[in-house]
């Protein structure tokens, strides 16, 4: 039964990835719980960067334990675009994509967070949770993303892309799938 659902897990991460309609996003935030979006970032399954930048919040707080982790802070935001600019170019690049993410229904109450923040309609977009199937694979319900790259002996990663940052945690993402060919 476990080696079923390990075989149908790197099935689906396979066949995710050879997919052309299959995007790579995270988000870091200001937070958990009512927080918002404060970096997104999306990479298709070659690699390319399609959406990378900060965000401007509505609201002007950010958890201190957040901002340790990822190192974002409110004066590094306050010249960048707000949500209500950045989510037209998301979606314009997601709306017929199937997103994987690390963590998906945190990314997407995240993007609904910061969408109610700012009076906006919440983004309809398809999810597909990477951190479950890499789990399935090893007969656990969750993984951390930086657990499960040591895990994986592959922590030279943390040198090549920056760690709990957007954008280095969907390359993270991408190079810690790919290795379960």
């Amino acid at each position: 039964m476990a080696d079923d659902r390990a075989t149908k897990a790197r099935q689906g991460i396979l066949e995710l990835l050879q997919r052309d309609d299959v995007l790579i996003l995270d988000t870091e935030t200001t937070g958990i719980g009512d927080a918002e979006v404060i970096e997104v970032s999306l990479i298709d399954t070659s690699g390319t960067v399609l959406l990378d930048t900060l965000v401007r919040p509505r609201r002007g707080t950010m958890n201190p334990y957040a901002q340790r982790v990822h190192g974002i802070t409110l004066e590094m935001l306050a010249d960048q675009p707000s949500w209500p600019e950045v989510l037209p170019e998301l979606l314009r690049i997601a709306e017929r994509s199937t997103l994987l993410a690390w963590n998906a229904p945190f990314d997407r109450l995240m993007l609904s967070n910061s969408s109610r923040a700012w009076e906006l309609e919440p983004p309809r977009l398809l999810f597909v949770c990477a951190m479950r199937l890499y789990a399935q694979l090893h007969g656990r319900r969750g993984y951390a993303l930086h657990r499960a790259v040591r895990d994986r002996g592959m922590q030279h990663l943390f040198e090549l892309h920056a760690s709990h940052r957007a954008l280095g945690d969907v390359q993270l993402v991408l190079e810690l799938l790919r290795a379960c060919r």
